[in-house]
């Protein structure tokens, strides 16, 4: 078996890495942190592994509000518009993705790639501590329309085995009575028992002790990418900022910033970065056990231990990576609104923000590119940390059994995981 570089040591590069050194794979792990998963999307996320709750980011009641969130009419989401032609040609993919056919489509294949993610995740939890609970989550409706909606788009979760219940108002306070003190009126819910959480922070620091101990991985950390070498439509090495990395085989899974770096190999990734934003403060006693999710307001709550992760924002426009404090401020008056007293919010609150990298359909990208030796396993939008483990074998099932590579990278569906026969 030959090395292979993975770049990126966030939840998806570092389940990458353990698959491949599973197979019999040299693997080296490259990122830009002091450690794993000590930037991007996987530090800070809702910590929820949501199986079940994979609904595709476009979809026609999405579509429909696009003009609202681009006046700033709804405070957790918002759309400023960029002449960026790559954003242009993401925003028209985006939206062809947003039909009722295409969003249900969209949402049973990322579906199958949960189901299949569960078990790795439940096999890891076995030789890893990351604040793992199987406590299952409730997703909160605040109108009878949205509910009745919800309970179809159940109906269709149901036949892949997701055990998912519409609960009444008075059913969902029995079943978590921190409820009795959520700050809004809501009409119903839906209970998913088999959905879990877990710190994916944790998770990657522990699977890197993993990985060295008994795979012998290896790991250059404070090291950034810059670009990618080929010679004749075949990878040959990775430049960095302080050094030249010799390779014939390497993945990218760089999150949000996958794409950019695979354009200096040529590809062209429709991934564009959705900034959100985070905040974890310590859990007080009458804290939520199941995983909350309050659909109106598009935020998140999760114990993971003794701390409370609140998630949620969703802007998509220009991207320059800076922490907004208005916008961390809207989180922390919704949540504070949602929750008065789940959390400590007047003390120690950890604040973040990162970006998840959202194709046009909401499916991630694993598999080979049109260049020899290099790999792709990105574009898992919100939910890297919950496909991270069925992407990760696929990806090792993939290398050095693909004789063909895929043609440029304009149109991703061969390169998507999808089902059989779609």
């Amino acid at each position: 078996m030959s090395r292979i570089v993975v770049l990126g040591a966030g939840v998806v590069g570092m389940t990458s890495a353990y698959a491949l050194a599973k197979k019999g794979h040299e693997v080296c792990v490259v990122d830009a942190a002091p450690g794993p998963a000590e930037a991007g999307a996987s530090f800070g996320n809702g910590a929820q592994l949501s199986y079940y709750y994979t609904d595709a980011m476009a979809s026609p009641s999405l579509a429909a509000n696009i003009p609202k969130y681009i006046l700033r009419l709804d405070p957790a989401f918002r759309v400023r518009l960029t002449l960026s032609p790559a954003f242009m040609a993401w925003g028209l993919r985006f939206l062809g993705n947003a039909t009722q056919k295409a969003f249900e489509r969209n949402t049973t294949d990322i579906l199958e790639l949960g189901l299949q993610s569960r078990s790795g995740i439940a096999d890891l939890s076995e030789k890893l501590e990351f604040d793992y609970s199987k406590t299952g989550k409730i997703t909160l409706f605040s109108s009878k329309k949205s509910l009745l909606k919800a309970e179809g788009l159940s109906k269709l979760k149901n036949r892949y085995g997701a055990g998912q219940v519409v609960l009444t108002r008075e059913q969902a306070l029995e079943k978590e009575p921190a409820l009795a003190h959520y700050g809004h009126f809501f009409e119903g819910a839906i209970w998913s028992p088999h959905d879990e959480a877990g710190d994916s922070s944790l998770f990657c620091r522990n699977l890197r002790v993993l990985l060295e101990r008994d795979y012998g991985v290896c790991f250059l950390f404070n090291t950034k990418v810059r670009r990618i070498q080929t010679r004749a439509n075949e990878l040959v090495g990775v430049t960095a900022e302080t050094e030249e990395i010799q390779c014939s085989r390497a993945v990218i899974s760089l999150g949000a910033w996958t794409a950019p770096i695979a354009k200096t190999a040529g590809i062209s990734l429709p991934i564009w970065p959705v900034q959100g934003y985070s905040l974890t403060v310590p859990a007080l006693t009458l804290a939520p056990v199941a995983s909350i999710t309050d659909t109106a307001r598009k935020t998140v709550f999760c114990r993971i231990g003794d701390r409370l992760r609140i998630a949620g924002l969703a802007d998509i426009g220009p991207v320059n990576g800076k922490f907004k404090e208005d916008r961390f401020r809207t989180l922390l008056t919704t949540a504070k609104g949602i929750f008065p007293k789940a959390g400590d919010y007047d003390g120690e609150v950890h604040a973040w923000t990162g970006f998840r990298p959202v194709t046009p359909d909401s499916k991630p990208v694993v598999g080979p590119t049109r260049v020899k030796g290099l790999y792709l396993n990105c574009g898992h939008g919100s939910l890297g940390w919950t496909l991270s483990m069925a992407t990760a074998e696929k990806l090792s099932e993939l290398v050095g059994t693909f004789s063909a590579h895929c043609s440029l990278i304009s149109d991703l569906d061969g390169c998507h995981l999808r089902r059989s026969g779609t």
